[in-house]
């Protein structure tokens, strides 16, 4: 398999690192735009090539991924894609229809959201539409899910845009315990645990009330009083506010 990538960001280079290091086989032949990145990968990874030119990766592959800022765009119309080949969009402002109008039929065209994670071999990735061919190459490194509509990929990759806010408070979970006495490292690993112990409990349960599992607490306990302290201050209702912003920040970005 051999898979070109026009943009060597962190995201590229999460997708390389992660299908080199499970040993796909596949081999990558990468942007030059971001040099510094595209060198470093090549020098890790005997399967990957940094080319003169985005055309000559696209010369090379079978597969395109496009992981382009929305600024890069207009380079597209200047290269030639073959008929033959499958591309992958995965910038969030870019629409499946723009796309081919910018580059021509091609075999295949898809949009996948990648997150980071992808370079340790895990985690959630969203294809759009539903083709298997595009599940099967993934499989590898993430846990694919398909979505039903173009507006369902923009959607949950907002919901993706609360990853460092999360870490966030995390870390300031882990700071309260610090200030406590407690180990840093067991603080960090013991909050990892818990959290995600919770999140594996709802993805265990089918169609899981969140809500409804958000209410099992001791009626006048310490999970009662922080639900209450945090809705009375507007910590809970700020995380819906925000995801509605970064919302609308995508429907005008991708409507100019």
């Amino acid at each position: 398999m051999k898979i070109g990538i026009i943009g060597t960001g962190i995201i590229a280079s999460a997708i390389v690192t992660g299908f080199c290091k499970k040993k796909t086989g596949y081999e990558f032949f990468l942007s030059p735009r971001n040099a510094q990145k595209a060198a470093s990968l090549a020098a890790l990874f005997s399967e990957a090539t940094v080319c003169a030119s985005n055309q000559e990766v696209v010369d090379n592959a079978e597969w395109v991924f496009i992981c382009l800022h929305k600024k890069d765009f207009s380079i597209l119309s200047e290269l030639r894609f073959r008929k033959d080949q499958n591309v992958i969009n995965m910038s969030a402002e870019m629409r499946l229809p723009d796309l081919e109008s910018m580059i021509g039929q091609t075999a295949l065209l898809a949009h996948v959201i990648p997150l980071p994670f992808i370079q340790a071999g895990y985690g959630p990735l969203l294809v759009y539409p539903e083709i298997e061919e595009v599940g099967k190459l993934f499989a590898p490194v993430s846990d694919v899910y398909f979505a039903r509509r173009q507006e369902d990929v923009h959607t949950l990759q907002i919901v993706t845009g609360i990853m460092s806010a999360y870490n966030m408070l995390l870390s300031e979970i882990v700071k309260f315990s610090d200030e406590q006495g407690i180990d840093h490292d067991v603080s960090v690993k013991f909050l990892c645990s818990l959290f995600g112990s919770l999140c594996k409990r709802a993805a265990d349960i089918p169609n899981c009330d969140l809500v409804e599992l958000a209410h099992e607490m001791t009626p006048g306990g310490y999970n009662e009083q922080a639900m209450k302290e945090l809705l009375e201050n507007g910590a809970i209702g700020a995380w819906r506010t925000t995801l509605d912003k970064l919302l609308e920040r995508l429907h005008k970005s991708s409507n100019r």
